[in-house]
């Protein structure tokens, strides 16, 4: 499975047909005219095909056929078909009828909940990241339902301009990929260079200006969740080539890099909301990819500049994670972090008129 003529040519195979996929249902989308109902913040007035996601889960399925044979924990595949199914399948159904926030969270709940006990990903040890060491069974379990919570929500929120998400998703499950490499966990690494296969035959579509289409709910809470799985599995494993390479304290900070931009702009836009007395899931139009764009004027260098900002930063915490103790290691993306959500707070609060587009 690691050779480069595999990974070619299961991303080219899953690419292929991931293109014939997606404009086959952008077409039965038009001839059917089944268009979701328009939101707030949409920037289309012309009903676009914006499901598409669905497509992504067929296209997971089909691919997981084939890492099936590599996996070493099979059951653990299927689980994941099953949790990605009701995700993207919810998910699509806000994107035909918009669903309540409290309806979308109890599907979420259900499904995050349940995926944590089959798959026993319960965090119970932090292996001493901010000197925290074992957790009780009664927080590990709420704090990561919470975790998978914020992650399907936070993916779900910054797919807002064309070409962010998909390009996000693609520098994610590359990043993984390359640690599930380094961990020979092999249904795992199949599982990332299959998203990576998906969403480049997406992208082309969702920049183009004749056949275009969005990903929706659907495809975006399934990026979520399937980033969430691969992020609790990762902190969770034991193997002992860990020790050898990092302080294993720091095995939680790296997920929060990789999926920096989302978290930065997720938790300031609910400390934003919730300052001026709003639901923090109250629509807006002053997401980070929303100020970019009024910058810019222009999708793709929107989304490019925040993905490059993205790759940047794993490239730099990849580097110091094996150059300076894992303390300092801490301190400097807690550091950075948190900077990072206040300046974008008070960017909103005094720059919001100019900001919505």
């Amino acid at each position: 499975m690691y050779s480069a003529i595999f990974i070619f040519s299961f991303i080219g195979l899953i690419f292929g047909l991931g293109v014939v996929l997606i404009n086959s249902y952008r077409k039965f989308v038009l001839l059917f005219r089944v268009y979701g109902r328009p939101k707030k913040r949409d920037f289309s007035k012309t009903p676009i095909p914006n499901s598409c996601g669905v497509v992504f889960l067929f296209l997971l399925i089909i691919g997981i056929a084939v890492v099936y044979p590599f996996s070493n924990n099979p059951s653990e595949l299927l689980a994941i078909i099953a949790g990605s199914s009701v995700i993207s399948l919810s998910g699509f159904w806000d994107d035909l009828k918009i669903s309540r926030v409290r309806e979308k969270l109890v599907y979420q709940i259900i499904i995050v909940s349940a995926s944590l006990l089959y798959l026993d990903l319960t965090i119970t040890n932090l292996h001493g990241f901010l000197n925290i060491y074992f957790i009780p069974l009664w927080i590990g379990f709420p704090f990561s339902v919470f975790i998978g919570l914020f992650m399907i929500n936070a993916f779900n929120l910054i797919d807002g301009i064309d070409g962010l998400a998909g390009f996000l998703g693609i520098s994610s499950f590359t990043s993984f990929s390359v640690m599930f490499w380094t961990l020979d966990y092999a249904e795992y690494f199949g599982l990332c260079i299959l998203m990576i296969g998906i969403l480049a035959a997406y992208l082309p579509y969702n920049f183009s200006n004749k056949k275009k289409t969005f990903m929706g709910d659907s495809g975006s809470m399934l990026i979520g969740y399937l980033l969430f799985i691969l992020t609790m599995t990762f902190i969770a494993n034991r193997e002992p080539i860990v020790e050898k390479l990092i302080d294993r304290s720091i095995l939680p900070v790296v997920p929060m890099v990789i999926f920096f931009v989302p978290m930065i702009d997720t938790l300031s836009i609910f400390v934003y909301r919730l300052l001026n007395g709003r639901s923090p899931f109250s629509p807006d139009r002053l997401h980070m990819h929303h100020m970019m764009l009024k910058l810019f004027r222009a999708h793709s260098l929107a989304s490019c500049c925040l993905v490059f900002l993205n790759i940047v930063l794993i490239a730099t915490f990849s580097y110091f994670a094996f150059h300076i103790p894992s303390t300092h290691f801490q301190i400097l993306f807690f550091t950075l972090f948190f900077f990072s959500v206040i300046i974008l707070t008070v960017i909103r609060h005094y720059k919001r008129k100019y900001f919505t587009i």
